[in-house]
């Protein structure tokens, strides 16, 4: 079934093609963004990638358009070894961006700190994810938030919400206050 032919309210689509990997890019050592994984995807990122732990950004419409289930999530990488941890943003929402950005950043945060090679994704990993990764840079890295921008662009192609990063941190120029 193609994107135009006209489904029912309940039946998965999904954003991805049935039999593909999810694309990843490595940002940092101990940070991976991308599109969204699939159970049979969970063991190859652990493999090929080191991943120990997956901070999910997906809401539960983003899940349930991709055909995924949270508990099943849980429970595969549960079984194989990977923290799997959620924090739920709404797709295309700078409010919602905004109002979740720091348990976001927090848990993102945490996670490095246990340490964890973490993969952060939301659906396509080109918006939400970039998005905090570009705020964990920020913080974390002494860059200011257009260095941090330059630098995840230079390893993948994203639309942020610069303006929310900037609502929180300050003027992109600026470095972080210590």
């Amino acid at each position: 079934m193609d994107w135009w032919t006209k489904r029912s309210g309940d039946e998965p689509r999904s954003i991805r093609g049935r039999f593909s990997r999810p694309s990843v890019s490595e940002i940092t050592q101990d940070l991976l963004v991308g599109e969204y994984p699939r159970l049979n995807d969970l063991e190859w990122l652990k493999l090929e990638y080191r991943v120990s732990a997956i901070h999910n950004l997906q809401d539960d419409l983003d899940l349930h358009i991709n055909g995924l289930d949270e508990r099943e999530l849980r429970e595969a990488c549960d079984r194989i070894g990977i923290k799997f941890v959620r924090t739920p943003i709404h797709d295309g929402s700078a409010d919602d961006m905004a109002a979740r950005l720091v348990h976001a950043l927090d848990t993102l945060g945490g996670l490095i700190e246990e340490p964890h090679r973490v993969y952060l994704h939301c659906n396509g990993g080109l918006n939400r994810a970039p998005t905090v990764a570009i705020g964990w840079l920020h913080h974390q890295r002494d860059m200011s938030l257009n260095e941090a921008m330059h630098y995840f662009k230079e390893r993948r192609l994203c639309g942020p919400f610069m303006t929310v990063l900037e609502g929180h941190f300050g003027p992109r120029h600026h470095k972080r206050k210590h």
